[in-house]
């Protein structure tokens, strides 16, 4: 039985291992902390759960397989929790003007012929060339920079709608719709996604090596599931032509703070609100985390999003900073103020790639790695954990056809 080792213990590890052992391997997972799971950590308080990443992920058929063979329950988004705003004055669940509606639907039955985006066009001026600046401005942009934390100024509209013109060795399948749609996640939080792959794959044999910093040996194989300026340095004494290019992708840092408050303060039920630039707000959006998921109380939830592209400075304020900024603009927000019951803060220096034009041409020609090695991370053109899935699962997939494991 052929080893592969995987390097990296975050998510995109984790499941890599899991496709692997699918097929047969036998594999050794190295991790540089002490723990696995990467970005992704639950905190549980006494006033109700801190996700300290993502606090759920878009529900996939190979998602529900996976989580059933693990033996992890999803729940669903709450009906309370379906609804999106965008701040323009106010919360709006239809941000747009009339003039803005009559504008879109002209676009809409006119351009159809123009909704590809062109390489390496930006979001903003696909979004003026297809839908008009009403829509771009105050439904695209703040959609679009809360997911990915980017300048819609620099986002690449092809890569973000999976147009680009990726090489064949960052290939991956679209996600399959599940029998549930939208947003799910674990009862017990996003920390117990992470658990029940670790359990598994103990059980399947796999090794963790904790505390390590993994070394390349010749034609050893390997899957390297790191972010792309670690992946740079793993990779420099082996393909330095690939190393060079991964360094030049930009990261982006991000701030998040959980907030809870008494029950009452919830004044607003949904999924969250994104603030596009010219509403006066700091933050890029507020999420309501109770009326997302049940079991996230008992107290009312709101994780408050600061950082990215645009406002990389904000992430560098203190804890108290951060605290009275949150309590500012909360204020604008509802129009009253609220006493905070616990606030806790996560930053993430360098933690998300800037899915931009300069992106688009790094990966467009992008090195193949050597045969004997795979990249997995989400800025190979797949950002989500949906779509890292897929990748890891065709990544797993290739190898076996490759080395003769696949059933």
């Amino acid at each position: 039985m052929q080893t592969i080792n995987v390097v990296g213990a975050g998510f995109s590890g984790l499941a890599t291992a899991y496709f692997l052992t699918k097929h047969g391997f036998k594999v050794r997972m190295f991790e540089k902390t002490d723990r696995a799971g990467g970005l992704i950590r639950t905190i549980r308080t006494s006033h109700g759960l801190v996700e300290t990443a993502a606090n759920g992920l878009l529900n996939s058929a190979r998602l529900e397989a996976t989580c059933a063979d693990i033996g992890v329950p999803l729940s669903p988004t709450r009906r309370d929790g379906r609804k999106r705003f965008i701040f323009r004055g106010r919360p709006r669940q239809l941000s747009l003007t009339a003039s803005d509606m009559t504008m879109l639907a002209f676009r809409l039955a006119t351009h159809a012929i123009s909704f590809h985006p062109r390489q390496f066009e930006t979001i903003t001026a696909w979004g003026k060339r297809v839908i008009g600046s009403g829509a771009t401005n105050y439904l695209l942009s703040p959609a679009l920079g809360g997911i990915y934390a980017g300048d819609p100024k620099r986002l690449s509209a092809s890569l973000i709608f999976g147009r680009a013109a990726l090489p064949d060795h960052l290939k991956t399948n679209r996600p399959a719709r599940g029998k549930v749609r939208g947003t799910v996640a674990p009862p017990n939080g996003m920390q117990q996604l992470i658990d029940g792959l670790c359990v598994y794959l103990e059980n399947a044999g796999v090794e963790f090596i904790f505390n390590y910093e993994a070394r390349l040996e010749p034609n050893e194989a390997a899957i390297v599931c790191l972010s792309a300026r670690s992946a740079a340095e793993f990779l420099a004494g082996v393909t330095p032509e690939l190393s060079q290019a991964l360094r030049g992708v930009e990261m982006l840092s991000l701030a998040t703070v959980t907030c809870f408050y008494p029950a009452e303060a919830a004044r607003l039920k949904g999924f969250g609100c994104l603030f596009p630039r010219d509403q006066g707000f700091r933050s890029r959006g507020v999420l309501f985390n109770d009326c997302i998921f049940d079991g996230r109380g008992p107290a009312h939830s709101e994780t408050w999003i600061f950082g990215g592209a645009l406002d990389p400075d904000v992430v560098n304020l203190g804890d108290d900073e951060l605290a009275q900024l949150i309590a500012s603009e909360r204020e604008k927000f509802y129009g009253k103020h609220d006493e905070v019951l616990d606030l806790r803060i996560t930053r993430w220096p360098n933690a998300l790639p800037h899915y931009s034009i300069e992106l688009e041409r790094i990966l467009t020609v992008l090195p193949a790695p050597p045969s004997n090695i795979a990249l997995v991370g989400n800025y190979l053109g797949q950002i989500g954990l949906a779509k890292i899935l897929e990748r890891t699962a065709y990544v797993a997939k290739e190898f076996a056809l490759k080395l003769g494991n696949s059933p």
